[in-house]
């Protein structure tokens, strides 16, 4: 394991908005990406919640990762944030890499949580999966980040979504064109380890699942496969919305997670 207590907080972009007199929310941002795709979310959930959101390492203007990265690291780096800020028991929100991460995460100290949201993202994958998964790490080693980001930015929302927000697609790539390619493929490479559907089952935390109707990263199939190992019954499949649904169907994301977070007790 790398030393989490020299590299996290220091070197973690963070901000944190809203009541801290409300109970906290955790947002975890999806590979590539960077807290800033939760900008439609954070500005509903901060009217009734202590929203904290942060670049993981590697993303964003966090500092990079000097180890091979891996889900152990990641999750542990959100408990040091948890425990650090004093935060516990949080309310973690997380889309694909994020929601692996939380996953990961309440596995390891599910005391921490309050309940998991989890949002176009996916528990295990099949061995085919996992080689297309490892070849794309490999496409983006030999090719670099200006060639990926098309294929990429072709799975994160609908080709409607492209016409009519041209502007969010363009913010979205050069966000992407910011990430190193190797850090990127290595990243790639730990997605395709992927496996907690056997331990998720073990949890007893309120859940929710969204999916994208349109998602061909982590289909609905997956989101319900994520649900039953969750033991939950609340999954959500948000209608002409594809991987990153809490930006290309806002209004919808923001409802139910406000539904959702403020029914927990």
């Amino acid at each position: 394991m790398a030393d989490r207590n020299t590299y996290a907080i220091k070197n973690i972009n963070m901000i944190r908005t809203g009541s801290r007199d409300h109970g906290p929310v955790v947002l975890l941002h999806a590979i590539g990406a960077d807290l800033t795709i939760w900008g439609d979310q954070i500005a509903v959930l901060r009217t009734n919640f202590d929203v904290i959101a942060f670049d993981f390492p590697g993303h964003g203007l966090s500092g990079p990762l000097n180890n091979k990265p891996t889900f152990e690291i990641f999750a542990d780096l959100l408990i040091e944030i948890i425990e650090n800020l004093s935060l516990a028991p949080v309310h973690l929100v997380g889309i694909s890499l994020g929601g692996m991460v939380a996953q990961v995460a309440a596995i390891k100290r599910q005391d921490l949580f309050r309940s998991l949201s989890l949002l176009g993202t996916t528990c295990s994958f099949s061995v085919k999966v996992r080689g297309i998964l490892r070849e794309r790490a490999e496409f983006v080693r030999n090719e670099g980040m200006q060639v990926l980001s098309p294929v990429t930015l072709g799975r994160w929302f609908t080709k409607e979504f492209h016409n009519i927000r041209p502007d969010v697609i363009d913010r979205i790539k050069k966000i992407l064109l910011f990430q190193n390619a190797e850090f990127h493929a290595n990243m790639w490479e730990m997605i395709s380890t992927l496996n907690t559907e056997s331990e998720l089952q073990h949890l007893s935390l309120p859940a929710m699942v969204l999916v994208g109707s349109e998602d061909t990263s982590t289909p609905v199939d997956a989101a319900q496969t994520l649900a039953d190992a969750l033991r939950t019954q609340i999954l959500h499949i948000i209608p002409n919305a594809s991987h990153l649904l809490n930006m290309e169907a806002a209004e919808a994301t923001n409802d139910l997670l406000l539904a959702f977070l403020k029914s927990i007790k």
